[in-house]
């Protein structure tokens, strides 16, 4: 990862959030017509008697720049580092010397966002790890192989189609599980929350030589405040130049891009900060975090 210190501004926290409307034009926002804004927070508490001399924050910001979404610009009440990476994601890492004893802090992210209903083209292309096997995404495995080859067809588009109607029509929603249980349970059990609907649609799409990644985010139709319990994983596939929307688990194909906040392109890699933890991860002893 390549870390980088951009601005922050030290401002109260903001409750209130600014309607969608038509961005103005400019270079950077051409092909995203829709502007948005999003607000998140967490709260960190440092549950002991001693002080903790130092505790760490690290949280996703939006995707830089996807084939539906720009963010634009990223503020914070607290100074952090922006560390990025080759699929465009963006950790922040926040950093607290001296948290006092049953001390908090409450830290304050808003995000400035140029969204596309359709998909702008990303010429870049996909990148290795899009088409091969990864942790929770066994597509390398006889069972998904199998399934992958009964629906396959000439066409790529098509074998899209197939594997997404599969997913949707054959797994069975468990209701939010903490833990990632990857495609191959899914397959062999039928069930699954978003993570496994996404992570089975991706598996047999790289099976069947198709680019394809996990996402994670949430469904935003407007500006608002990002909850926890809102959080949302989603598939893409690369078609035609670009990366194309896949949610199996609410059966939306190619449509609606710009009601998908992408806060994280799901990619093994060693240098990730964030690991398997999803909105956020912390150190410290004694130190608590939350998101609100």
């Amino acid at each position: 990862m390549i870390a980088a210190t951009i601005f922050c501004l030290a401002a109260a926290s903001i409750t209130t959030m600014k309607s969608d409307k038509r961005a103005t034009a400019a270079p950077e926002g051409e092909g995203y017509p829709i502007a948005r804004q999003i607000q998140y927070s967490f709260t960190l508490q440092n549950t002991s008697h001693q002080v903790i001399e130092k505790a760490d924050l690290w949280t996703f910001a939006p995707v830089k720049h996807t084939a539906h979404q720009r963010c634009l610009k990223l503020q914070s009440n607290y100074p952090y580092k922006l560390l990025s990476d080759e699929s465009n994601n963006q950790v922040l890492h926040f950093i607290f010397e001296n948290l006092a004893p049953y001390g908090s802090r409450v830290v304050t992210i808003k995000a400035d966002l140029l969204v596309s209903t359709t998909a702008n083209p990303i010429l870049s292309g996909p990148l290795s790890l899009d088409f091969n096997p990864q942790k929770y995404i066994e597509s390398d495995h006889p069972a998904i192989k199998r399934v992958a080859k009964m629906l396959h067809a000439p066409d790529p588009l098509k074998t899209i189609e197939d594997v997404f109607d599969w997913v949707a029509g054959n797994l069975r929603y468990s209701g939010y599980v903490g833990k990632n249980r990857g495609a191959l349970f899914a397959l062999e059990h039928k069930t699954g929350d978003c993570t496994e609907y996404a992570g089975l649609f991706v598996a047999l799409c790289r099976a069947n030589d198709i680019a394809a990644r996990p996402v994670g985010g949430y469904v935003c139709p407007q500006s608002g405040i990002l909850k926890a319990r809102n959080y949302h994983n989603w598939g893409e596939f690369y078609e035609q130049g670009t990366w194309k929307l896949a949610d199996p688990q609410n059966r939306v194909l190619m449509q609606n891009g710009s009601d998908y906040i992408a806060m994280r392109i799901i990619h093994a890699s060693a240098d990730d900060p964030m690991d398997l933890y999803n909105r956020f991860r912390f150190e410290g002893e004694g130190l608590k975090v939350r998101m609100n």
